[in-house]
């Protein structure tokens, strides 16, 4: 008998399934159709895609190893199973960026943010949710913060698009740059010629605590601060 608890339908989910697996040749089935459709030596030619195969192929097998450890120990996992209320989908998250320049919240994308979404090759189940231009104008999408529904995507000036998933977020932090280090006389005058700096950095950190982003410069504050807020939603979300 098929085990029904939160963490086999999370798994289900994971291999592909849309419930769950009724026998272990199913879960053998689903295990080598995932492993093969994401096995990173298919993505041998494009970094960032690797990336993100290695991340989804470590989820497949660990979902695989769970499903078929559960399976055979049904009669405990059916009783853990009463008490679970079956999990809805979560409603579509949405971002709002105010009248903040570059920033665009879905389904409203002008045409070269679209261009930039599908230059990324998102997977199908990723839809995108908001996008930052950190080009200024100058090269437009050459720079960018993509927000999509599960994942974090960020593209440098070298081009390369790193990528965090939501799931695998750490902690997330607003810090105060002025409360740190306080800016003397002619700091502040150089500040005040060159522009307004930018108060707040955004650090955002992987589970395994190593640092995946520092947001100073750009974007600027308030749309910093509106990313932290829909990072820890999306944190919270994907790791309840």
């Amino acid at each position: 008998m098929a085990c029904a608890c939160r963490d086999c339908l999370e798994h289900s989910r994971t291999l592909g399934i849309a419930n769950t697996p009724r026998s272990k040749s199913a879960i053998h089935k689903a295990y080598r159709a995932a492993a093969k459709l994401w096995h990173p030596d298919r993505f041998e030619g494009n970094q960032h895609k690797r990336l993100e195969a290695e991340e989804r192929f470590k989820r497949i097998h660990a979902a695989y190893l769970a499903l078929c450890e559960h399976f055979e120990s049904p009669a405990k996992r059916q009783r853990e199973a009463e008490f679970v209320t079956p999990i809805q989908p979560n409603p579509r998250p949405t971002i709002h960026f105010g009248d903040a320049p570059g920033c665009f919240a879905a389904p409203n994308f002008p045409d070269y943010v679209r261009k930039a979404v599908e230059a990324a090759h998102l997977d199908s189940t990723e839809i995108p949710i908001g996008f930052i231009d950190l080009s200024g104008g100058k090269a437009r999408a050459a720079r960018y913060i993509l927000l999509g529904n599960h994942k974090m995507y960020i593209r440098d000036a070298s081009g390369i698009l790193s990528v965090v998933w939501y799931v695998d977020m750490g902690e997330i932090n607003l810090v105060d740059l002025q409360a740190q280090n306080k800016a003397g006389t002619w700091q502040r005058i150089a500040e005040t010629i060159a522009g307004k700096a930018q108060r707040y950095a955004l650090h955002i950190n992987r589970l395994d605590g190593s640092r995946f982003r520092v947001l100073t410069d750009d974007p600027d504050d308030r749309v910093k601060k509106v990313v932290y807020n829909f990072l820890r939603q999306m944190k919270s979300n994907s790791q309840s």
